[in-house]
């Protein structure tokens, strides 16, 4: 290859999506972090909103990820406080939002806006919602936020939504107990053809509430599981049937 070949070469990544520019901010964290402290915040840095920095998950979904029991990802997520790698916001029995800190942060965010803010009070609580099931991606972002706004402008109340959130979350997690893990739920499209059960057969009085206490045990159920799958002395292979796998297409 001649000189000139050499230098008009480019470097070409093999996924465009996916990855995280892993720099000097990178390494400062890998040395004041623990190794497990450390996985956890790659694991954030990857799914972050990047005009945000910000990452919600539920604490099973962390635990689960991660192959560690609550109680572990607790003291982890307690050390990236603590270190102010990120900033921590814990909702009492729901969902955990990471705002890793300018220091750590590559990215340059448009106005200095830290957490992204929508119009209409819909959408925040569509938001709430979704990622308070614990069963998602974790990551409720502008694609997310408009496609809230598109079930609002065709009349879909926040109530027919959370029924079809609910009767969604619970057999995402029956699916998860029968067969395996598959995607989490990362869309609101996965709620449409769910949301037109609800307004054909709406719930009888007192449903929604059973299905909402299903959810908690079928989700406690799941947690149970990967506690149980976990076997110290045969490594981290042991951990991996309670990952969120693409084995099934599930989501839109």
């Amino acid at each position: 290859m001649s000189e000139t070949q050499q230098n008009n070469r480019k470097l070409r990544l093999k996924k465009n999506k996916g990855w995280f520019p892993a720099g000097e901010s990178f390494l400062n964290a890998m040395s004041v972090l623990s190794d497990h402290t450390f996985k956890l915040f790659v694991f954030v840095c990857l799914n972050a909103d990047r005009e945000t920095a910000t990452y919600t998950a539920g604490a099973t979904r962390l635990a689960a990820v991660l192959g560690k029991f609550r109680t572990e990802v607790d003291r982890y997520i307690a050390e990236l406080q603590n270190k102010k790698v990120c900033l921590v916001n814990r909702i009492p029995y729901g969902p955990i939002t990471f705002r890793i800190t300018d220091a750590y942060w590559p990215y340059e965010c448009d106005g200095g806006t830290a957490v992204p803010t929508y119009n209409g009070s819909y959408v925040d609580a569509v938001r709430t919602l979704f990622l308070g099931l614990g069963c998602t991606s974790g990551r409720f972002g502008p694609p997310e936020a408009g496609q809230a706004r598109n079930l609002e402008k065709r009349g879909i109340s926040l109530q027919e939504l959370e029924d079809a959130m609910i009767v969604g979350a619970c057999r995402k997690y029956v699916s998860w107990l029968s067969n395996g893990p598959s995607d989490p739920i990362a869309s609101l499209y996965y709620f449409e053809s769910l949301i037109e059960e609800i307004r054909e057969r709406p719930f009888p009085p007192g449903y929604r509430d059973h299905l909402r206490m299903e959810v908690k045990k079928l989700a406690d159920q799941w947690e149970h599981a990967c506690e149980q799958s976990q076997q110290p002395s045969t490594g981290a292979s042991s951990n991996s049937k309670c990952l969120p796998t693409r084995q099934k297409k599930e989501t839109r």
